[in-house]
Order: C-alpha cells, then structure tokens, then sequence
C-alpha cells in the first residue's frame, strides 16, 4: 500500500489461508512488541528479551490452535520481523534475528514432534532459551572473546571474596539456562490454554474497527537517503575494523576507528544517538577499568593493576563501537525499499501482501492489547483476546456481505463426510438453522461404487454418482454423474434459502469438478451472494488454496478432518453465528 490509500480487500485476496493466518497472528506479536516491548524497557526489566521471548512463544502456541495450518509459524516469524524493521530503533538486526530464529525453533519442534504438548513445550523451552543464547554471543561479538576472559576473571574475585565455591562460571550459566527454559514451558503451557479459550469467545466482528491504515514498509520518505554501495563497504569494514583493532597498534586503530565512528554518526541520525547516551560510555569505562585490574594477572601473571589489561580493555570498548556503528548503518541501509523488494521477490511472492494486511490489522490489535501493565494480570484471558480480536477483524474486513467460511480439510477417507453429519445432528439439537448437502460413499465389495447426495436437514438421499456407465452427460475418473443427484442438491443448497435464512451451510465437498466450473460450482457462487451467515466447504489439502484463488475466500478458520473435536468445532460454530446462548443453555 502506498502512504495515504484506503485499506482494501486486494491484499487479502492475493493471500492463501497460511499467509493470511501468519500476517493477522505476526500483526499480534508486533503489537506485543511495541507495547509490551516499550513497558518493560521503561520499568528497566532485566532479561526483558527473555520475557518477550516467552511472550512470543505463547502468542504463537495460542495462534497454532487458532489458525492450524501449516507452515504458519516461520511465516509469522518473518512477518513480525519484517515489522519490527521500520521500528525507529537504532539497531534492529538483533531483535529482527531472535524473532525469526524464534519462530522457526517452534516451527521445526512441531514439525519433528508434532503439534501436541510434548511439541510445544520442547520448542517452547528452546525458543525462550534462544535470547541468553543470543545475549552471549552478542557480547562476544561486540567484545571479543576477551570478554568470557574477563567474566571468568570477574568471578574469581567475586569467588574469593564472597567465600564460596559452590557454583562455577559455567554453573550459573547454566543455571540461567534453566531458569529460561522453566519459563519456556510456562509460556507454552498458557499458549495452549490461550488457543483454547480463543476459540471459544463469541464473534464480535461487527464491533471491530476497520481502520484506515499505510503500510509504512515500502514507502518512500524523501528525507531518507540509502546507499547500496555504502550497505556493502559497512559489510565489509565490519571484519576489516576487527582485524585492525586485533593487529595495529593501540594508537592506530583508535584513529582507524574513530574515522568510522565520526562518518557513521554524521551520515546516520540513529546512531549519533546511540552514541549520545552516557550509559553507553559508562559501560565502556567500566569494561576497560576491570579490564586493567582483572586481565593484568592473565597478561603479566602478576595481580593489580596493569597497562597491558587496560590496554585489552580499550580494545574491547573499540571493538564494541565498531560493532555498534556498523550495526547500527546496515540496519538503516537494510531499510533501503530497493533491497527490502529484492528480497520480496525472491520465493516470498505473497510476503508483501500478507504485510498489508499485517499493517492493517495492527491499530485494532493494539487497541485490543491496550496498556503494558494489565497485560501481565490474567494472560490467558488477554492472549486469548488479542486473538480474538484479529479473527474478528478478518472477518469483519473481508466479508463485505457475504457469509463467514470456514474449510474443512483431510484426504480422501479421512471422514470428513462423517464429521459434516455429526456436527450437523449436534448443531440441530441447539436450534441452529442448517442446510447442505454431504457426499456419502457408497461400497460395493470393499470398493467404492459411488457417492450419494444426503439432505443433511432431512436425512433424504438421492444418487450423485456411480463407476461404469457412460451415458451420463458429465463424468469425472472412474464416476459418472446423474443429473438428478445435482437438481436434487441444488433445490437443497438454493432453493430452501428463499423459504427460511439458514445460519449455516454445508457443503461436503469442492473439488476438481467445481474448481473447473462444473458440479457444485454454480450453487456455491450463489451461496457467497446469499443470505447465510457461516458457510462450511470440505476440501482435501491440495486443493485449499486453488478454491480460496478461485471464489476470493479468506477462511475463518481451516480445520483437520484428522484431528478434529466435534464438540469444540459445534463450539466454534455456535459462537460465530452468534449462538452463544444456545450453548450456554445446552
């Protein structure tokens, strides 16, 4: 979207049912980001990457339960990221790398595992691990590997003079590992509570706000000026600075660095600013003080004070300068919309739309996130809303009139004909208004024979199909079709509408006869211009996204014939036709 333009439909329409799911769910973790993220850096949080990490993880639990589709959590890792990039920070590669590593950890555990609690918390404890990980090796980088010189040393002293011997460096190292990894399983344990009670609030979509929004991703901003060459020769410069500040002579690589430093800060506002907090400078100070008492034992073997140790120490602050500015310039060139749409067109077609919709979906997000502080007092109940709130917001934004979709999804002899009927004889009993039709197999000697068209409201049935004969006008495969079967489904799926408004329609199932115009093609049109709250399709996976191009879908919600619970799916479609108190009463 270009700054200024009014949010549209297009984006989603583009978009199969994982991106779309990915960029409502990275549009929810975005917001924790920005509210959560700014909360706890004003209360001064230690480890607080850990708790957004931890955050993170429960966010993309609940949302696995919400939207189960596959490939949804490295894509939500990558929308969030790319999000986090036009944030005003100075250095955003960090954050941008741990969201992504993040979320593909999760992806990988449940690929490998499955998505079931063993999954969940062993991608959840890695995950929540990753930031201490990261934290650690990020000091190395800024420092060098003087710095683990210089913890082992720091401890030493602390060892002597607490008098205790307990622990060694490593132990609390890992100690801490621990400690992240228990709130791992924490996170993902409330993640899965969080999924489960975002499928069962009741829809609000008509409360939903639909704000005008720009995606800022790809705008242009004259006042911005980026540099491919300079992106490149900062690349570069990085390990060419390291090898100087290792090899020259003090007083030489401080003027080689300085150099750099006084370019970055004038060419770069953001990082003249990260430069112009005194916390900064103290920390150099404190690093190159200790440096001088604690290295100075490693370097002369002789305790106290000593130049050698100070002089390790000012070469970990200039080391750490580097790091800093160079970091600071790629983040801002990587903002560059040259480079940021070379990387949109490299296997990531949908990306860009999915980030319009991402950035769409955000103001109502937050509003719904509302203040850092009452986030941490019931998070169950606050994941679950957020959640909530997106899926209301997709439904409100993509409807335009026309009915709620949800698909149902499995391979041939999966029982997703099974499943339509029971729910739909568990759905009658609350008094909701059903009509549709189901394919139900017919068997001869083991084989399949055929299919017929059962009234799902009355029970009646008619022939759809049958192997054999060819004197039949339409066939597909091994079946030709009867005429009657078609006249007898059409007068159940249309016809009836006229007579009573349904609250759900059923229809079991598309596939390749409709996706070529034929079959059930003609009623399902008829159905998305009509009248009816929530239409329920079955479709096998291959095919998901081919119907969703076909008829401009944007599921609801996209359910494993597989893996399905009847009693949460009737649940589930209770609360979106608005039924609630139909459940409450049952």
């Amino acid at each position: 979207m270009t700054p200024g333009s009014q949010p549209s439909t297009a984006s989603l329409h583009r978009l199969n049912p994982a991106w779309i799911s990915a960029a409502l769910l990275g549009s929810v973790w975005a917001s924790v980001e920005i509210v959560l993220g700014s909360f706890l850096h004003n209360i001064r949080m230690p480890m607080a990457g850990t708790f957004l990490a931890a955050f993170g993880v429960c966010l993309l639990v609940a949302g696995s339960q919400v939207w189960n589709v596959n490939g949804l959590l490295w894509r939500t890792g990558v929308i969030c990221a790319l999000m986090k990039s036009v944030s005003p920070s100075a250095v955003i590669l960090g954050p941008m790398v741990g969201i992504v590593l993040e979320s593909a950890v999760l992806e990988a555990t449940t690929r490998l595992i499955g998505k079931n609690l063993l999954g969940y918390l062993a991608g959840g404890a890695l995950a929540v691990s990753l930031p201490i990980l990261q934290q650690i090796t990020g000091v190395i980088v800024l420092y060098g590997f003087d710095a683990a010189r210089l913890y082992v040393a720091l401890y030493d002293v602390a060892a002597k003079a607490f008098q205790w011997s307990t622990l060694g460096p490593v132990d609390i190292v890992l100690l801490l590992l621990l400690l992240t990894v228990i709130l791992g399983l924490a996170a993902a344990i409330i993640g899965m509570a969080a999924g489960s009670r975002a499928r069962s609030l009741p829809s609000s979509a008509s409360t939903v706000a639909l704000t005008a929004t720009s995606s800022p991703f790809l705008s242009e901003d004259s006042d911005q000026r980026y540099s491919l060459p300079l992106l490149v020769s900062h690349m570069l410069l990085m390990p060419a600075g390291f090898a100087a500040v290792t090899y020259l002579p003090l007083w030489l690589s401080v003027v080689a660095v300085g150099l750099y430093l006084t370019f970055a800060v004038i060419r770069y506002p953001l990082t003249r600013r990260k430069f112009t907090r005194g916390r900064l400078w103290v920390e150099f100070g404190v690093v190159s003080i200790l440096a001088g008492f604690l290295m100075g034992e490693l370097t002369s073997k002789s305790p106290g004070w000593s130049w050698s140790g100070l002089v390790i120490g000012m070469q970990m602050a200039l080391r750490a300068s580097l790091v800093i500015a160079a970091f600071s310039s790629i983040s801002f060139e990587l903002r560059n919309p040259v480079v940021i749409r070379w990387f949109l067109h490299r296997g990531l077609g949908q990306l860009s739309s999915a980030l319009d919709v991402a950035f769409e979906a955000l103001p109502a997000v937050t509003d719904s996130l509302g203040e850092g502080r009452r986030f941490f007092t019931r998070p169950v109940d606050n994941v679950a809303r957020l959640l909530a709130t997106a899926r209301d917001w997709l439904a409100a934004r993509s409807q335009g009139g026309r009915p709620a979709v949800i698909l149902l999804t499995g391979p041939q002899g999966s029982g997703k004909t099974g499943s339509v009927i029971s729910l739909a004889e568990s759905l009658r009993r609350y008094g909701l208004a059903i009509r549709g039709v189901a394919s139900v197999c017919i068997m001869d000697e083991g084989s399949r024979a055929g299919y017929d068209v059962l009234d799902l409201h009355t029970g009646d049935r008619v022939a759809l199909c049958r192997t054999g004969g060819r004197d039949q006008p339409l066939s597909a495969g091994q079946f030709s079709f009867f005429r009657e079967g078609f006249e007898f489904g059409f007068r159940i799926l249309l016809n009836n509408r006229h007579q009573e408004r349904a609250e759900l329609v059923i229809l079991d199932e598309v596939g390749p006869l409709e996706l070529d115009g034929k079959g059930w093609s003609p009623a399902l049109s008829e159905i998305l211009r009509g009248d009816s709250t929530l239409l329920l399709l079955t479709v096998r996976p291959k095919l998901v996204d081919q119907v969703c191009h076909r008829w401009n879908l944007q599921p609801a919600a996209l359910w494993d014939s597989e893996r399905l619970n009847l009693a949460d799916a009737a649940r589930a479609v209770l609360n979106m036709t608005g039924r609630t108190g139909s459940l409450l009463a049952g």
